[in-house]
């Protein structure tokens, strides 16, 4: 039987490789397939990004930071006794970490792990953080489909095909998503699973329990706010997409950022969304694609740069403050 550290050696190059398959897949289709499914070059795209008004931009920031405060509002719910600065701290080091490292989703869990444990909280605790925070994150992305109803029976503009497609993601998504939850109310099921996960799900009931409240308020204000962040955007880059078709493309984002298949859904999350945009009549391509580049440099570029350097601030201050223990 091999070593712990023998078999981590052997994963590490696939790891690697898979990741940087992921990278170059992403970089292929930001910078190969963009282009072809907005229908501007990118000297056209990029002179409308050049276009938008440094004050704006400065406003799209704010906007992007409003909602990562929001945001705690969810995060604090789900781990009693974080704070929101802690918390704000939590989602933008562990976000620029996913997005970087190979099989960032699991590192970024481990650093929010070792931060956790390091205020004091509890394995079980964190354990309970991280289903509650991912589910309702979840949870969101799966109901939002459902807000696209009234606007498909009143007339939405997209072909009969796509609309029998939306009418019917719409309505067995949140059904998943209310299986999803209804897993945390069945001791039954997860007790199969182990004690210990049985010890986490009854960690994460009481949260939910006690807290469901403002872990929907802070998970809904946060997605209104990114939907309005994407408007702004495009409203900045002059893409001429009426906000029905701005929600019908939202909805589709934020169901791919759910498949990893490149760091942060990179070029496939901005593929899908400019093609889902440009089902709008009269929208200008340039403007479409410029607007999402916009907007995914701050939901996606700009946590990189920001979370690395408030991760390097918190591991300078925990390296000046000296050991604790486990």
């Amino acid at each position: 039987m091999s070593s712990p550290r023998r078999r981590t050696g052997r994963t590490h190059p696939a790891r690697l490789l898979l990741h940087a398959a992921g990278v170059v897949l992403g970089a292929a289709c930001l910078v190969l397939v963009l282009p072809r499914v907005s229908g501007a070059p990118w000297r056209a795209v990029a002179a409308a990004v050049s276009s938008v008004p440094a004050g704006a931009l400065a406003a799209l920031v704010v906007l992007w930071a409003a909602g990562l405060a929001v945001h705690t509002v969810a995060l604090t719910a789900a781990l009693p006794g974080l704070t929101h600065r802690r918390a704000l701290l939590l989602s933008l080091t562990g976000s620029a970490v996913a997005n970087v490292l190979p099989l960032g989703g699991a590192a970024g869990i481990a650093l929010n792990y070792k931060m956790t444990r390091r205020w004091g909280f509890s394995p079980a605790g964190f354990a309970s953080f991280t289903v509650v925070s991912n589910l309702w994150d979840v949870l969101a992305k799966l109901v939002l489909p459902a807000l696209l109803v009234p606007l498909v029976l009143t007339g939405l503009p997209v072909s009969p095909g796509l609309e029998h497609v939306v009418l019917t993601a719409a309505v067995a998504l949140p059904v998943v998503a209310a299986l999803a939850g209804l897993l945390l109310s069945r001791p039954r099921w997860t007790a199969r699973l182990g004690r210990r996960v049985e010890q986490v799900r009854r960690v994460a009931a009481a949260v939910v329990v006690g807290a469901w409240g403002r872990l929907s308020l802070g998970m809904a204000a946060y997605t209104l706010l990114l939907f309005t962040l994407l408007e702004s955007c495009l409203y900045v880059t002059r893409a001429g997409v009426p906000w029905e078709v701005v929600l019908l493309a939202f909805c589709a984002e934020r169901l791919a950022t759910l498949v990893g298949l490149t760091p942060g859904g990179l070029g496939l999350v901005e593929v899908g969304l400019a093609g889902a945009l440009l089902l709008a009549p009269g929208a200008d391509p340039a403007g479409v694609a410029a607007g999402v580049l916009v907007y995914r440099a701050l939901t996606f570029g700009l946590e990189i740069p920001v979370g690395g350097v408030l991760l390097a601030g918190w591991t300078w201050r925990q390296r000046a403050a000296g050991p604790v223990a486990a």
